[in-house]
């Protein structure tokens, strides 16, 4: 039925970067996300959930402070919905909204990720956000994120993404050249 769409590329450029393919999978490998407006995103996967922060970064709005949370929450979903599909995110995600005093602007910015994740062919089910700002959801996994795909645990840190300091090492060394030395003068 994809037969007609098919078409053979000649191009010079290596063909993930003509389409911006390659920028895409770098993009959803980072931890921060830049918006179009300068706020951004910063999405943090865990082994039992998966949390996403919005920040406003950069961006000031033209009107009120809450209009330019609202702007910025409601460019937020979009984002969001798309992190999810192309990083293959499943299972608890916590989505921390930036705070708005207004019941309303709650209620459009739940209304429009609703909206938003009807096109995801994921299964998923959304909490309504909390006075926090907080959005509790599942969504089906059905195979491992790119993440896990992509990348294998640190044999250093063992995926906790922090090692130990040289000064920490040198003294945990020290210790055990002690326990060495003082294991071969009791049996010296």
């Amino acid at each position: 039925q994809y037969i007609d769409a098919i078409q053979l590329y000649d191009g010079e450029e290596p063909i993930f970067d003509a389409h911006g393919i390659e920028m895409e999978i770098e993009r959803s490998l980072d931890k921060k996300v830049w918006l179009k407006s300068g706020g951004y995103l910063v999405i943090d996967q865990t082994e039992a959930l998966t949390a996403v922060d919005i920040n406003t970064g950069k961006f000031v709005g033209k009107h009120t402070l809450e209009d330019t949370i609202l702007q910025i929450n409601l460019e937020a979903v979009r984002e969001i919905v798309y992190q999810l599909k192309l990083r293959n995110i499943g299972g608890l995600i916590i989505i921390d909204f930036i705070d708005m005093e207004k019941p309303a602007h709650r209620e459009k910015v739940f209304n429009a990720l609703e909206d938003a994740l009807k096109k995801d062919k994921a299964k998923t089910h959304i909490l309504q956000i909390s006075e926090f700002g907080l959005i509790e959801m599942t969504r089906q996994r059905n195979r491992g994120s790119l993440m896990q795909t992509i990348f294998t645990s640190c044999p250093y840190c063992h995926g906790s993404g922090m090692i130990k300091t040289h000064e920490s090492t040198s003294i945990e060394v020290e210790r055990a050249l002690k326990k060495i030395i003082n294991c071969q003068q009791q049996f010296a």
